[in-house]
């Protein structure tokens, strides 16, 4: 079965790459530079774990759509304007991983992932206790507005657990 899920997904990827939708990440003319420097975002201090954390993930792949561009900014914007201190004295992460690769593979069977999504996961000294995959944003891509409403309340719903 998961066999299967996973060969349906390459095979969409595929038509849409072939028809143009979909670009390679590396190496292409107008790559949005911001974007990329928004992924090596992770927050990581071995010195200092707190007892409770939130950590907000985008996973993509290596081909993207302007969608899949748009899911990525549009989170970071959300979490950077509502959370600033959150993320910066730790309480809160946000990481935008490339599951294609080799090490972030596990992501794909740890969330379930069949495609491009954000996640927010609560950790209690160091080990994840629950996760929930924010699927509407496929819903709420069209509306800003919205889309970064409902990015916002679901992290603010993770960190309220952490007070």
């Amino acid at each position: 079965m998961k066999t299967t899920r996973f060969t349906g997904v390459l095979l969409v990827m595929a038509l849409l790459w072939a028809g143009g939708y979909l670009v390679a990440d590396a190496g292409v003319e107008g790559k949005d530079e911001t974007t990329a420097a928004v992924s090596v975002s992770p927050k990581t201090d071995s010195t200092a774990v707190l007892p409770h954390k939130v950590v907000a993930y985008y996973f993509h792949g290596n081909f993207r759509c302007a969608r899949c561009r748009k899911f990525e900014a549009y989170t970071g914007e959300a979490i950077d304007s509502a959370f600033g201190g959150a993320l910066k004295s730790g309480l809160l992460e946000w990481r935008v991983v490339n599951t294609d690769s080799a090490q972030n593979e596990h992501y794909v069977e740890d969330y379930q992932l069949y495609t491009k999504a954000v996640i927010v996961t609560d950790v209690h000294k160091g080990k994840q206790t629950r996760w929930k995959n924010l699927d509407r944003i496929w819903m709420l891509h069209g509306d800003k507005p919205e889309f970064v409403k409902y990015i916002q309340t679901e992290v603010a719903a993770f960190l309220d657990t952490t007070q």
